[in-house]
């Protein structure tokens, strides 16, 4: 398949899902090898058949550095390189911080924040060895305005969002340029997979809140939000730019 991907290796988080889906999918129409990385073997499986042979799902704890390891040593066995990685992989539990759990408080920050460290420290040296690359990693508009219940979401999702600006500067040199996406609302998505269900009355009890304080209205969480197949547009656009282009951070949302 000929497209503006053709020869690019790509690695995808939280593919099977959402966003995520999306945007593999589309990288693959694109022509790219298209790495799905996500936790479900079989939603892996049924989508890198959907996808194509020029698509590998390796299940992958993105919150786990030897599951991540595992997963780059594979690409780099492949290719020896890897051209874009896409950290999109993340979960939230609407709750008052005070009720948050241990497990709940740690399954956010090791896949929101520590997720991207880890995959983005793997993917360095693949990317150096393809001679430059694209990470492009998503926060959220909840950074911009925080929503109640959502405190360790937004925390890790600013904390993303300090990295991707700290990367730029390290690897810029190099021609590895790293965005940040803060996304809107994307009608498909979920609050990810950990194992464990959002408490019903915490969740009810948030949406009120978001609905009274008019944050839904303002994101377009009521009205509709933009269709995940637009988000994978953006990202599209953001690893074709010529090389000597930067877009830092881009905030993608609907209208």
């Amino acid at each position: 398949m000929t497209g503006v991907l053709t020869g690019k290796v790509a690695a995808v988080t939280g593919a099977t899902s959402g966003s995520g889906r999306a945007i593999a999918r589309r990288f693959a129409l694109e022509g790219a090898s298209v790495y799905l990385l996500a936790r479900g073997p079989e939603r892996l499986e049924e989508l890198a058949a959907q996808l194509g042979p020029a698509s590998t799902g390796i299940s992958t704890d993105v919150g786990d550095p030897g599951s991540v390891n595992a997963a780059f040593d594979r690409m780099a066995e492949a290719h020896g390189k890897l051209d874009i990685l896409i950290n999109n992989a993340a979960v939230y539990r609407p709750c008052p911080l005070e009720s948050l759990s241990d497990e709940e408080i740690m399954a956010q920050v090791r896949t929101n924040l520590l997720g991207p460290i880890y995959t983005c420290r793997a993917a360095i040296p693949l990317m150096r060895a393809a001679g430059g690359g694209d990470i492009v990693n998503t926060s959220s508009e909840s950074t911009i305005d925080p929503f109640p219940m959502l405190s360790i979401y937004v925390a890790t999702k600013a904390a993303v969002e300090a990295l991707g600006t700290v990367m730029r500067a390290e690897f810029e040199r190099e021609e590895i340029r790293v965005t940040t996406i803060i996304q809107g609302v994307a009608l498909g998505e979920g609050g990810g997979s950990t194992g464990w269900e959002w408490d019903p009355q915490h969740a009810a009890a948030a949406t009120d809140r978001w609905v009274e304080d008019g944050l839904l209205q303002k994101i377009g969480g009521i009205h509709g939000g933009q269709d995940v197949d637009h988000v994978a547009d953006v990202h599209l656009y953001v690893v074709t730019r010529p090389r000597g282009q930067k877009l830092e951070v881009l905030r993608c949302r609907s209208y």
